[in-house]
């Protein structure tokens, strides 16, 4: 089951979401929010300045690395009724996060939701094995108190944990030098704790069928953005390579790079 995985299971699920993403109208991108110029979009105005400037600079030192990879900060108002595990990956698909080579991007949506605070860590497919299913969801869990809160102060406390988190498996990964907002190794062996994606590969193949083959079999799309919803497990897929977003103060800020989402991720 591990080498299957390992092995044939990126290659498998790649395949389906490049099949799947051909079949689909790409009307619903017009209601999404356009790129950001910057690595963080805060439509109701939570975020402060120190998240602000964390996402920022981890961006553009990002940018100057081989494999650049983007993880972008992203805090709406409202995911139009969908839930938030459909709603991420479209965002994600729309605005290209990520090397297109690499499918290095990571997103992370915080909706305020009517006040639900649903929050979702949605990862490219070329990171999933680094930042697993387990992982997001044991990262959210241990900021689930601060992000819930009603509290902007607590909100950006747990969206910088969050973000810090995925930063530092990403900078281990790829053998980044760790900078001061880096967790512990012990807070990374609490995340990393209790992490059985090894065993998935079958079953994630299984639902990724179960749930594209109807679709190429039918004319339905998406509902709000082009047909009915469609779920996976713990969330949804996107991918597109179609570069968006845009650049400020003379060539820096976020512009998306052409990553696509594998599905990956979890929420609360």
């Amino acid at each position: 089951m591990k080498f299957f995985r390992r092995g044939l299971l990126p290659s498998v699920l790649f395949f389906l979401v490049t099949l799947f993403v051909s079949f689909q109208t790409p009307a619903f991108a017009e209601s999404l929010p356009a790129s950001p110029d910057h690595f963080y979009l805060d439509q109701p105005g939570i975020l402060d300045e120190t998240t602000k400037n964390l996402v920022e600079r981890k961006g553009e030192l990002y940018k100057e690395k081989p494999e650049a990879p983007q993880v972008v900060l992203a805090v709406i108002n409202s995911t139009d009724g969908d839930s938030i595990d459909s709603y991420a990956p479209d965002l994600f698909q729309k605005w290209s996060i990520g090397n297109q080579k690499e499918n290095n991007g990571v997103l992370i949506l915080y909706a305020v939701n009517d006040g639900e605070r649903n929050v979702r860590i949605e990862v490219g497919y070329g990171l999933e094995d680094v930042i697993t299913d387990s992982i997001s969801g044991n990262i959210l869990q241990q900021a689930k108190d601060d992000l819930k809160s009603s509290n902007p102060v607590s909100i950006n406390k747990g969206l910088q944990y969050t973000f810090n988190a995925v930063t530092t498996l990403i900078d281990k990964h790829y053998d980044y030098p760790a900078d001061k907002n880096a967790l512990s190794n012990d807070e990374i062996e609490q995340v990393e704790s209790e992490d059985s994606s090894d065993g998935e590969g079958f079953f994630s193949v299984f639902f990724v069928l179960l749930i594209i083959l109807p679709f190429l079999f039918s004319k339905g799309g998406r509902g709000g953005r082009g047909g009915g919803p469609w779920y996976w497990g713990g969330g949804g897929f996107g991918g597109g390579s179609s570069s968006g977003g845009g650049s400020f103060g003379g060539g820096g800020g976020f512009s998306g790079g052409g990553g696509s989402s594998g599905g990956g991720g979890a929420s609360i």
